[in-house]
């Protein structure tokens, strides 16, 4: 199975319209800067979901009648075309509402094999969903969970070789924060654990609309995303690597689906429609000419800082470094709340909150209560700065 089997006209086809063009969703005078929340769908993901839901094929797995097969075959493509998408060969590929979900469900199953006084380390880089699990799962087998800092809002792989020892098991790292953007080096993360004899975890739900992901070449022995946040239906994909799979097949894990992955994680019938559109979304950014596209991404997310920096009264809190396009920022005389409202009247579309990541807004804004979050995504365009710059000018007055 491939993109063309399920979609009206051929894939090429939607990749050879212009960038901003293969996004339905986007609406004249409305500035979708809320990316790193969840993207605009590709119009080739929703036509496909539209047709698969219309169409006879919807269907269980495992019938011998063609509907069967077909949810059979489309199961073995959409695994495909993640491990494509993750630079992940090998390995087994589950599927599940989300990253939060999955990564529950990964760690509750790794749990069989943490001992008492062995340690798992965090970063303070992480969303609470690589966090709060492994720390629940720690209390219950009486492990130490340790924390790697970040430094000046970076997470170099020295602050994580830093707190490794002998007794740790499992490294949970983040690819890109989804506050301040910020990419370890992951290769140099790996190498520090495996040296000790410990293996990494990685989301990477922000680093895959952004950049090319190769857990291959990191070493990484899983990564977990969501395909909402690359252009994708509602759905959270993890990989596992299969040396780091196969003590995961003993785990006292509830699931009707047998003892062997992915069924292990998959306790229950898959969407079906979710796989399918998972499975375009990849081959759509695997059809991009993704450097172009992350080149396009960086010069616009400089313009949006450019527009940070020079706002009277606006306090930018995104560090500099290496890092996918997301501005953190905040008005000292405005609630984030309130001024998130106040864009959205100027068809600004902005997200506001600790964004499920205390950790690095801690370190970067101790004390902050909440901020403003403003993404840019690959159909973000220059009259979209330009539009939130207008916004802003006038949201900080008010502050003021």
């Amino acid at each position: 199975m491939r993109a063309d089997d399920v979609l009206p006209r051929p894939l090429a086809d939607y990749l050879a319209r212009p960038l901003t063009a293969q996004f339905p969703g986007r609406r004249p005078g409305q500035a979708r800067f809320d990316g790193p929340a969840g993207t605009l769908v590709h119009a080739a993901v929703a036509d496909a979901v539209a047709g698969y839901l219309a169409g006879p094929a919807v269907s269980n797995d495992g019938g011998a009648y063609p509907a069967g097969r077909h949810s059979d075959a489309l199961a073995a493509w959409a695994r495909a075309a993640v491990r494509r998408l993750l630079g992940a060969p090998g390995g087994h590929v589950v599927f599940g509402p989300n990253m939060t979900t999955l990564t529950a469900l990964f760690v509750r199953a790794a749990a069989e094999h943490v001992r008492p006084g062995d340690e798992i380390v965090c970063t303070e880089l992480d969303h609470e969903a690589n966090v709060a699990p492994w720390r629940a799962m720690a209390r219950r087998r009486g492990a130490v969970v340790r924390t790697a800092r970040l430094e000046e809002g970076a997470l170099p792989a020295s602050a994580v070789a830093d707190v490794l020892s002998a007794r740790t098991r499992w490294v949970a790292v983040s690819a890109a924060s989804n506050a301040l953007g910020a990419t370890p080096d992951l290769a140099a993360v790996c190498a520090a654990a495996h040296r000790v004899g410990a293996r990494v975890f990685v989301d990477a739900v922000q680093a895959v609309p952004h950049r090319a992901v190769d857990a291959a070449a990191w070493g990484a022995d899983a990564v977990v995303a969501s395909a909402y946040k690359f252009y994708g239906p509602h759905a959270g994909v993890l990989w596992i690597a299969d040396e780091a799979a196969e003590p995961l097949r003993l785990a006292e894990q509830p699931s009707s689906a047998g003892d062997d992955l992915p069924g292990r994680l998959e306790p229950g019938t898959l969407a079906f429609e979710q796989l399918l559109g998972t499975a375009v979304a990849a081959e759509v950014l695997l059809g991009w000419d993704r450097a172009a596209v992350a080149e396009r991404e960086a010069a616009l997310a400089r313009d949006l800082a450019q527009v940070l920096e020079a706002a009277p009264g606006v306090r930018r809190l995104t560090p500099g470094g290496d890092r996918v396009p997301v501005e953190v920022f905040f008005l000292p005389g405005m609630p984030a709340a309130e001024a998130a409202e106040a864009f959205a009247e100027r068809g600004v579309s902005l997200t506001h909150g600790r964004f499920y990541a205390p950790g690095p807004l801690g370190a970067v804004a101790p004390g902050l209560p909440a901020a403003l979050r403003a993404g840019v995504a690959c159909y973000t365009t220059g009259e979209d700065v330009a539009a939130f710059a207008g916004a802003l000018k006038e949201v900080a007055a008010d502050a003021r």
